[in-house]
């Protein structure tokens, strides 16, 4: 606690003195239509709306005047973590508001705006503002300061928010899934079914249908490879993953019996300066009767020091069966479940 109110006194002494200088201009407020309010409302639309971001400007200027301060210094060391899970077309899964425990990622912190220099981004194009951040998850609410940098002559901008890992990244990654309508394909194969004589008319014999949809006897499932990239503030790429195509289906065989199907292929990833990748994936299947379960999932941990985990069982028995992982760090994920009945209808 001594720490973060030591720092928080540095940088309210440093934008002071900045602002005395000439260097800010004060913008109390919401800012609308920017490029950081964009990242926060798309997070909060990914999440379902689970997570909600109030956004202040405190100050905002050239960025060629930071230089020589570390980000540290202008925003706070972080002291609470905006955890969650990416699953199923980048959506955020079970977003919580948790105590910072463990290193944090200190290439940014420590480093300054001189970092865009050295990756091709001038620092003397690039403006910035700081921000006021309040998220709330969860039923839990906190407050915390992020930087965005812009060069509208290049088209970029970027927001550096470390109490969200790897925000802008999260974001984008979910804009693009979005764009290419990612999710699973879905596959029908539709009833045959065979008139006969009913009495003194034609009817429609019983057939072997699936209880969710009389007209078909089977259904799949399937979800195609794809890769996320997470970039640190510079672009760098500090941890990259392919998540293995996945499927899970079912048909009814001849006695009209559950005849369930599908495969949960790998996946891969890797991480630099002190990100670990694990990597795990299962698919099973069980019948209970006429119902019967497929699941396929693969799931990919990133973590900063240490080693990464991505671990799955098998759990239940017949048409109850389920997955259960055990994972830490941040996680990425994809691929389901099917449940059906197959019976004559």
């Amino acid at each position: 606690m001594k720490s973060i109110v030591k720092s928080s006194a540095l940088a309210v002494a440093i934008l002071a003195a900045i602002c005395s200088a000439g260097a800010l201009s004060a913008s109390p407020g919401n800012d609308r239509n920017q490029y950081a309010e964009g990242i926060y409302s798309d997070f909060a639309l990914a999440s379902d709306h689970e997570v909600v971001f109030e956004t202040r400007t405190l100050a905002r200027g050239p960025a060629k005047k930071l230089e020589g301060l570390p980000f540290a210094d202008l925003i706070g060391e972080p002291h609470y973590r905006l955890e969650f899970e990416e699953t199923r077309s980048s959506n955020i899964v079970a977003p919580t508001l948790a105590p910072l425990s463990g290193p944090v990622d200190r290439t940014e912190l420590d480093g300054g705006v001189e970092g865009f220099d050295v990756v091709g981004l001038p620092v003397d194009k690039a403006s910035y503002r700081l921000l006021s951040v309040r998220v709330t998850a969860n039923g839990q609410s906190n407050e915390h300061r992020a930087l965005e940098f812009c060069w509208n002559s290049l088209g970029h901008c970027v927001v550096y928010d470390p109490q969200i890992e790897f925000l802008d990244s999260v974001v984008n990654n979910y804009r693009q899934a979005k764009a290419e309508g990612y999710g699973p394909r879905i596959h029908e194969q539709p009833v045959h079914e065979q008139p006969v004589a009913a009495g003194d008319g034609v009817g429609i014999q019983a057939v072997c249908r699936l209880a969710s949809n009389r007209n078909i006897i089977g259904r799949s499932l399937t979800w195609s490879s794809r890769t996320v990239t997470y970039k640190n503030v510079y672009g760098m790429t500090m941890v990259q993953k392919t998540l293995g195509g996945q499927q899970v289906g079912i048909t009814c065989n001849s006695s009209c019996y559950p005849a369930m199907y599908g495969y949960s292929n790998a996946s891969s990833g890797y991480g630099n300066l002190g990100y670990s990748v694990n990597c795990g994936r299962k698919h099973a299947t069980g019948t209970s009767g006429r119902k019967g379960k497929a699941v396929s999932e693969t799931k990919c941990a990133h973590k900063l020091t240490g080693s990464a985990k991505a671990e799955v069982t098998v759990k239940g028995t017949g048409s109850g069966i389920y997955l259960a992982w055990d994972t830490n760090g941040g996680v990425d994920g994809q691929g389901g479940s099917l449940t059906d009945t197959c019976g004559y209808f």
